[in-house]
């Protein structure tokens, strides 16, 4: 399943399926310090022959913060990133995999790269679970919007997937914005 980007902002966006049905809404407002992704899911609607807006529903929250550690509040719990995540970093920063286990008891990892995102399952198998595609503009590569890609095996946890990704590619925006400054 893909759920599509309503702006190349994955921070501020609906995330919407191939129908249009958008699923999911991140906003997070402008701040100088201590920003924060709200997360809120669409509620179903069980009138099956009402037709009108979506209803959201608060799903999590992510408090990006400089100095402590950044905090996800998720399922009624509140934990710092340091308890979500387990970090293991390579060298250059890019590379990096945070480890989490999903609701099925089994581990999941992001591996963070320098252009792309992957979860995949944390076994022997390395089976992917979901794949961010950034947008293509339409010059070298055909034109598409910005998606995140949630394969079979991730389809049981996408509140949790979505949520971790969040976290993940404000980590990576980061960290790109420390290379392309460089160290001066």
């Amino acid at each position: 399943m893909h759920l599509y980007l309503s702006s190349s902002d994955q921070l501020n966006s609906s995330y919407s399926t191939d129908e249009g049905h958008t699923i999911y809404r991140v906003k997070t407002p402008l701040k100088v310090i201590h920003l924060t992704s709200t997360i809120e899911r669409a509620i179903p609607n069980i009138q099956q022959n009402s037709v009108g807006p979506e209803t959201f529903g608060f799903l999590a929250e992510v408090g990006f913060h400089d100095i402590t550690p950044s905090r996800i509040r998720y399922r009624g719990q509140e934990s710092s990133v340091n308890d979500f995540f387990g970090k293991k970093l390579d060298w250059t920063g890019f590379g990096s995999y945070h480890v989490f286990t999903g609701p099925d008891g089994k581990e999941y990892y992001w591996k963070l790269g320098t252009t792309a995102e992957v979860l995949f399952l944390n076994d022997d198998s390395k089976t992917p679970v979901a794949h961010f595609h950034h947008k293509h503009y339409g010059i070298f590569r055909k034109k598409r919007p910005a998606s995140l890609e949630i394969f079979p095996a991730g389809e049981h946890m996408m509140d949790l997937i979505l949520v971790t990704f969040i976290y993940i590619e404000k980590l990576r925006v980061d960290l790109q914005l420390i290379v392309n400054r460089g160290p001066y």
